[in-house]
């Protein structure tokens, strides 16, 4: 984005205030079809559907506190929805503000975030997706962790360049993470970030333990009887 795209945005930063029209009616909604988000029951990344057993849901779209005193705490509650967690909330750095629109946006400081979420999935493989919309500066991308790892894959679901938004023209991008984990965490900690103007619009977090298919396990021990034939062959013609 460009520093007239700059300016117009911190100007509409400005003068923006006292109505919250985030972004389900300043962006396109990332569930609409040729959008960038998905339910699991919808996604190819996922096959559960939210509210399972087994599954945890957190998601903002309006970053006002809700829950844990003031704004000034720089945190907020899951405002569209949750489901199964102990505890899930998002944090952002000092300097990053929660503009009159509910989206998050620094003037002059690199923006930073914490998507928190914890709780029980159960045994198993377990599988954490993570989706944000953003305007403006794109996320560092390479930068994406949870728990310090990086992702097991990442997709850009939508992009619209100078997007009309209520703050002028943008670049608008949905983004998808999502990491394969052999087993449960306590805590789920995504970290996420960006230089300065930047408007964060919707963060989802979805987490559920993934059973793997019987045909793999299947193949796996295929692969293992494999493995111990062709030790015992060259053991025997060895010793020969």
């Amino acid at each position: 984005m460009n520093k007239r795209s700059h300016f117009m945005l911190a100007a509409a930063m400005l003068s923006f205030s006292g109505i919250t029209s985030a972004d389900f009616t300043n962006g396109p909604n990332p569930y609409n079809p040729g959008f960038g988000f998905d339910a699991p029951h919808e996604a190819s990344w996922g096959g559960w559907t939210r509210g399972d057993a087994g599954t945890l849901y957190a998601e903002w779209d309006t970053f006002f506190d809700t829950s844990y005193g003031t704004a000034t705490d720089r945190t907020a509650a899951p405002d569209v929805g949750s489901a199964n967690t102990g505890d899930a909330y998002l944090g952002w750095s000092a300097g990053t503000f929660a503009a009159g629109t509910g989206n998050l946006y620094s003037f002059s400081v690199p923006q930073n975030y914490n998507a928190i979420v914890a709780g029980s999935v159960g045994e198993g493989p377990v599988r954490a997706v993570l989706q944000f919309e953003s305007w403006g500066t794109e996320m560092n991308y390479s930068a994406i962790t949870l728990n310090g790892l990086a992702p097991t894959f990442t997709e850009q679901t939508y992009f619209q360049a100078d997007y009309p938004s209520s703050f002028g023209p943008v670049d608008l991008v949905q983004f998808l993470a999502y990491w394969d984990l052999p087993a449960e965490l306590l805590t789920y900690n995504f970290s996420f970030g960006s230089d300065s103007h930047q408007s964060l619009a919707q963060v989802a977090v979805d987490i559920a333990a993934v059973p793997v298919p019987g045909a793999v396990w299947l193949m796996g021990s295929a692969l293992l009887g494999l493995t111990g034939w062709r030790r015992k062959q060259y053991s025997t013609v060895s010793v020969g």
